[in-house]
């Protein structure tokens, strides 16, 4: 399994601390951060070049909170629907 090093703020840090459980490792967030943009990465190539980065964050950022509205304002029935999530 590949290894990597790098650097980032403190600030960073801490919010990647709040969001794992007491005794996980920080890799566990790396991993699923890391898969959650290679799951999308493919369709935002559609749109922009690989290093618009910017760009592409402010898409899912926004796609994110247009899925999260509706589900918080609309018909609760996701469960009784097909495995798909939208």
């Amino acid at each position: 399994m590949a290894q990597a090093s790098f650097r980032f703020e403190d600030d960073i840090e801490d919010r990647i601390e709040r969001r794992i459980l007491p005794g996980q490792s920080k890799s566990i967030w790396f991993r699923y951060a890391t898969e959650s943009t290679i799951a999308v990465d493919q369709m935002l190539d559609e749109l922009f070049e690989p290093w618009e980065y910017d760009k592409r964050q402010e898409l899912i950022e926004a796609a994110v909170k247009k899925e999260v509205d509706r589900r918080k304002n609309g018909p609760h029935d996701f469960d009784n629907q097909s495995n798909d999530p939208l």
